[in-house]
């Protein structure tokens, strides 16, 4: 399920210009399609209720949900929040727009409705269905024309999938976004973590971020990945706004793992013991668990002791031990 006006366009980890030119490309390459701006959705219409005009009066914090879907699923559900102000405020049943980058060009894909929580949903189904690739999305609110960005990877059934942690294993420590918040300070990447984490489209394996952050702060995430060069990339975010350390955070990453049937999990990248226990839910080898140090040294001891997952210091060392191995 290949559009084949869009072969040729990117490469498995999403480095490609999306040129959608039908040239000849590997089997195992998933197009990356990419559009420029937002759709024409045309003027702004009418909401449905009158609250919802207070209510967006306050500053748009909509997010999509990432598509991430084997090509066999017979369902593809487009969604995510319509909310704004700070205190992400839901917009209530009132009407959305969808739409998909295809051939270089936004195209409708249909449209929903938001329910008591935001909360919007397009189910695809038969060739509805997105083609195999990874493809920019968009939703627009009818009412007011504010929107949102986001990504939807469709690849062939078992494609690898590496899933990557972000707070303290990409950024340069784990509050380091926490503090920004507080203080308008730039967050930084860990040295190398773009260049080598890039590595991975050479073995056709498609990273995939994971974090505790709430969902509220998916634009702000996804803006900061690709400023600092790291391969784009689907991204899986906490629906609560507030998910505690420890248990509650384990239940969260393993759920969302588990939310991936269809691909090939080959291996976890983390910085804390909690990213060790929901990676080994979710099935990955223990040596196939890499935690990035010294952060947590102490934390993860116990866990590397056992074997539970290997610890490297540097990027480059975590390419020397596991990318560079990869067929």
């Amino acid at each position: 399920m290949v559009d084949p006006g869009e072969v040729g366009s990117g490469s498995a980890s999403g480095t490609g210009s999306g040129s959608g030119s039908g040239s000849s490309a590997p089997l195992d390459v998933i197009p990356d399609i990419r559009c420029t701006g937002t759709p024409d959705a045309g003027p702004a219409g009418s909401f449905d209720h009158w609250s919802s005009h207070l209510i967006a009066l306050g500053s748009p914090v909509h997010r999509g949900f990432d598509l991430v879907a084997p090509a066999s699923a017979a369902t593809q559900t487009i969604e995510g929040w319509i909310s704004y102000t700070i205190a992400d405020k839901a917009l209530e049943d009132e009407r959305v727009e969808l739409f998909a980058c295809r051939q270089d060009q936004w195209q409708p894909i249909g449209a929903a409705r938001t329910d008591g929580e935001g909360h919007f949903a397009l189910a695809l189904t038969d060739v509805a269905r997105l083609p195999i690739g990874m493809r920019d999305l968009y939703v627009s609110v009818v009412g007011d024309r504010t929107g949102a960005r986001f990504l939807g990877y469709v690849a062939p059934d078992n494609s690898s999938l590496v899933i990557s942690d972000v707070d303290g294993t990409l950024t340069s420590s784990e509050n380091a976004f926490l503090y920004s918040i507080a203080t308008g300070a730039t967050v930084t990447v860990q040295p190398d973590a773009a260049t080598e984490l890039g590595a991975l489209a050479v073995h056709h394996a498609q990273i995939v971020y994971l974090t505790a952050r709430g969902s509220q702060y998916s634009e702000v995430t996804r803006s900061w990945a690709e400023t600092n060069g790291l391969p784009r990339g689907p991204m899986r975010l906490s629906p609560s706004f507030i998910t505690l350390p420890g248990g509650d955070t384990v239940a969260f990453k393993t759920s969302a793992l588990a939310s991936l049937a269809g691909f090939g999990l080959i291996a976890g990248v983390g910085n804390r013991a909690t990213d060790v226990a929901a990676y080994a839910a979710a099935g990955i080898p223990a040596n196939q668990i890499f935690m990035k140090l010294p952060e947590y040294s102490s934390e993860l001891s116990a866990d590397l002791a056992a074997s539970h997952a290997i610890g490297f210091q540097t990027f480059p060392d975590l390419r020397t031990m596991f990318i560079d191995m990869l067929p």
